[in-house]
């Protein structure tokens, strides 16, 4: 018979020192840790005292034995750049809650980013409001013009979130920032600076939550999110693959990078110098279709350059496998998801189709789920799903709309 009996569940403080954070999760791991050894269970360690587990504890994190102070989570409220943000999300074992720049207003930082952020604003939702002003409500039209809009905007701009990070990653966590600052310390270039700037604040915001550092990473890790700045090497010259595993590359924005790396069941990394804006050009909405407009797109967000505003392009290698792409799909391939990460991912199933020979039996069925008569085809459209949330274009426009 399985029996299972909760021992220890978050809950919402008020404040909490460092000192008391570090002491309680170290405690905890502690005890956690007595389970490998215990005869009776849990109930045992419970009888046990304190000073027993802390030591058990100090041993296990001095033989580098760190998943114990994995149980432990620490539930923080961050207010950092968007690009610190990212980063923070690149990691995979972390959850966040995020302030979301599609839905609400953002506040750039400064005065020539707002004033094109406003002037975007307004002139897309005049275009959305006279090319789908019969399907979109205002609210609606406003929210989908400040979306794009955003890509004029800083990827140092502020953002905020709740972040759970396990208690023993806290640590790694501070290794990365450490190796990747002295990096940077090497590299020129606006992004590269600013960004080392930003992590001597994370990391001496990180040392005020925990206190100290119990211990370091023991097998040399990184932030693999970002290969050239945490390692001075590009890392953009995979092979391209699409098989039951896969490897994609292409050319994306800050913006759309932001929501590609919160699938975490696939490998997400971006390589680019930092020594100068618009390595590899700018993103432009498709529904400025008009040439003169685009241009006029173009010249304006490279006058912001020098920020790196989220339009900014960036290579990007994505790698995973065939069945974790398909869950991606059932989130992404959808007409309320934004419009740029929708069609990459669209242009990812064209390749699955034309290498469908590479994947396994069972890996072809579940193509021919997320496809319809050889294409394409919208996740309201799959034989096993079902939209909960709805939206004004259905499974004929969802792929077709311009924003």
């Amino acid at each position: 018979m399985i029996k299972i009996e909760p021992i220890a569940v978050t809950r919402e403080i008020e404040s909490i020192t460092a000192e008391e954070l570090n002491y309680e999760q170290t405690l905890l791991s502690g005890k956690f840790g007595g389970t490998c050894y215990a005869r009776e269970g849990y109930a045992t360690i419970r009888t046990q005292p304190d000073e027993k587990a802390l030591r058990r504890a100090e041993r296990t994190a001095e033989n580098g034995h760190h998943s114990v102070f994995q149980h432990g989570v620490v539930n923080m409220e961050i207010t950092c750049p968007k690009i610190i943000a990212m980063l923070l999300n690149s990691i995979g074992v972390s959850n966040t809650s995020e302030k979301s720049a599609r839905y609400t207003r953002m506040e750039p930082e400064t005065k020539r980013e707002l004033f094109l952020y406003e002037k975007w604003h307004d002139r897309l939702k005049k275009q959305i409001s006279e090319r789908y002003g019969d399907r979109l409500e205002e609210r609606e039209t406003d929210k989908l013009a400040y979306e794009n809009a955003r890509y004029m905007i800083s990827v140092f701009c502020e953002t905020s979130m709740v972040y759970s990070l396990p208690f023993r990653n806290i640590f790694y966590l501070l290794d990365w920032i450490r190796g990747m600052r002295q990096n940077l310390s090497a590299r020129n270039g606006g992004f590269n600076q600013r960004l080392q700037r930003e992590l001597a604040s994370l990391q001496d915001a990180l040392l005020q939550v925990v206190g100290k550092e119990n211990f370091h990473d023991n097998k040399n890790e990184y932030f693999r999110f970002l290969p050239v700045q945490a390692l001075g090497e590009y890392d953009n010259d995979n092979k391209e693959y699409y098989g039951d595993v896969y490897t994609a590359r292409f050319l994306a924005s800050f913006a759309q990078v932001a929501q590609e790396q919160r699938h975490r069941t696939t490998r997400v990394k971006i390589s680019f110098s930092g020594d100068e804006p618009g390595e590899f050009g700018y993103y432009v909405p498709p529904i400025l279709g008009d040439a003169a407009q685009q241009e006029e797109w173009l010249s304006d967000i490279a006058s912001v350059g020098e920020v790196y505003p989220q339009g900014m392009l960036v290579s990007v290698t994505e790698q995973g496998l065939f069945e974790d792409f398909a869950l991606k799909c059932k989130e992404r391939m959808c007409g309320r998801a934004q419009l740029e990460i929708m069609q990459v991912t669209e242009k990812l199933v064209e390749q699955f189709l034309l290498h469908r020979e590479n994947l396994s039996g069972l890996n072809q069925k579940r193509l021919a789920a997320i496809t319809d008569g050889g294409k394409p085809c919208a996740r309201c459209a799959y034989p096993d799903f079902s939209c909960q949330e709805g939206c004004v274009w259905g499974k004929r426009d969802a792929l077709n709309r311009l924003i």
